[in-house]
């Protein structure tokens, strides 16, 4: 029942239905959103995550990655969508056990998010001290 309401919420955010198999980005970025939500919100396996779609398991292993890259591709309107189906499902479903606590492979994540950007404004203030001297 869960994943039916999770279909339904994206849906109606996206204003798009992304069960329709289409290589297109925007239902790829979808997909990664619902399958991440549904990790989050469902004590599901990935097998019945990926079935409630028509997919497989493998597809939403590699979706992880996926979502996981959108913040690194700084793909900010799917990420604000994402953010605002959590906050609904929040106040609808509650909060899993699961989603409360984070692993250290989600604060690896961060924190190595976090290291590369600022090696990044590392660089790009070097050049421009060398660009001043």
């Amino acid at each position: 029942m869960q994943m039916i309401q999770i279909q339904k919420l994206l849906i109606k955010l996206f204003k798009n239905d992304f069960r329709i198999r289409s290589r297109k980005r925007e239902n790829v970025y979808q997909r990664a959103i619902y399958f991440k939500l549904c990790e989050d919100f469902t004590r599901c396996s990935l097998t019945d995550i990926g079935n409630s779609v028509g997919l497989d398991h493998a597809t939403v292993i590699h979706s992880r990655k996926i979502f996981q890259n959108l913040k690194f591709w700084k793909e900010e309107e799917y990420l604000q969508i994402y953010a605002e189906a959590k906050r609904i499902l929040r106040q609808r479903i509650g909060t899993n056990r699961r989603y409360i606590y984070k692993t250290y492979k989600q604060k690896y994540t961060q924190l190595l998010l976090r290291h590369i950007n600022l090696k990044q404004n590392y660089a790009e203030m070097k050049t421009e001290l060398e660009k001043i001297s």
